[in-house]
């Protein structure tokens, strides 16, 4: 087996078995406005405020692994928290928290499974950036979906060659079973901000 071929393996494996749960989530009242063209200044913030609880809890376990494995990988790059800041702030809107447990690595395997689904989150937002230039609402912040710019391939290709270095089955196995604790655990968070959310509309409109 070649090095590239087994980097396409391991990619081909997690992008089948996590395809429902990431199907899932597209399609998520929550975030399948950001491809619409009817979009409002409103979903658009309700959609990173409820991504914001996710990407605090994943980067906090990202980093908090990595202090054990100095040199393992670099993630201070990859930061997001900041971005989502910045475009909430930006908005007038304050985050969500997170409402479901989130997996936190333990183990390499784990780490890769975690950083499948987060770094793999990124790689459609220059695509959903142009969208939302196109619209006729005021121009929307931005900072999250452009966070690696034009290195967005190069990162997610970085990604795969360091998630290569696992061999064996189990390895794979605990990967593939943390790609898909993160997926459901966003998943049901993003249910959870989408309860509270109808909630604080309809205390709204009867107050």
């Amino acid at each position: 087996m070649t090095h590239a071929h087994s980097v396409f393996t391991l990619h081909h494996h997690l992008r089948q078995a996590t395809k429902q749960p990431h199907h899932a989530l597209d399609h998520h009242p929550l975030l399948a406005p950001l491809l619409r063209s009817d979009l409002t200044v409103a979903q658009y913030g309700n959609a990173l405020a409820a991504l914001h609880g996710i990407a605090q809890r994943a980067e906090e376990g990202i980093l908090a692994f990595l202090d054990q494995h100095p040199q393992l990988f670099d993630y201070q790059s990859r930061r997001k928290v900041w971005a989502l800041n910045a475009d909430l702030a930006a908005l007038g809107r304050e985050p969500m928290a997170l409402t479901t447990p989130f997996p936190m690595p333990q183990s390499v395997a784990a780490l890769i499974g975690v950083l499948y689904a987060i770094e793999g989150s990124t790689q459609g937002g220059l695509m959903i950036v142009r969208l939302l230039q196109a619209l006729p609402i005021a121009p929307l912040p931005t900072a999250y979906f452009r966070i690696y710019g034009d290195t967005s391939a190069q990162k997610w290709h970085d990604f795969l060659q360091f998630a290569n270095q696992l061999r064996s089955r189990e390895e794979i196995d605990t990967a593939t079973a943390t790609a898909i604790s993160a997926f459901d655990a966003i998943h049901g968070h993003m249910q959870a901000c989408l309860s509270q959310l109808a909630a604080h509309s309809s205390a709204c409109e009867s107050a």
